[in-house]
């Protein structure tokens, strides 16, 4: 849903959301498969969405937030570096 609301960070939004499923498999939260049918089961509820014109307007409400904060010149916050340094490390299972 991020992405739609800020396509511009979508490859960044996907990568976060990516290190954290494999994040989980690290720490023997879940199984693979586990993260890999939350992606199925995510993807269905999204699409599930797009039908309710509510979800579309809150939608439409997030990507106003997003271009408004732009335009302010908002920024990440420092410690996003830090983060992004770690998210770099990958684990052998990553999927």
């Amino acid at each position: 849903m991020l992405s739609e609301a800020d396509p511009a960070r979508t490859d960044a939004l996907m990568a976060r959301g990516r290190s954290y499923g494999e994040s989980r498999m690290v720490c023997n939260v879940h199984w693979q498969s586990d993260v890999l049918a939350s992606r199925i089961v995510a993807a269905a509820t999204v699409a599930k969405l797009q039908d309710n014109p509510q979800f579309r307007a809150d939608l439409e409400g997030a990507r106003k937030e997003i271009a408004a904060a732009r335009a302010q010149g908002l920024t990440p916050a420092k410690d996003c570096a830090v983060e992004a340094k770690t998210l770099q490390v990958r684990p052998a299972s990553a999927l």
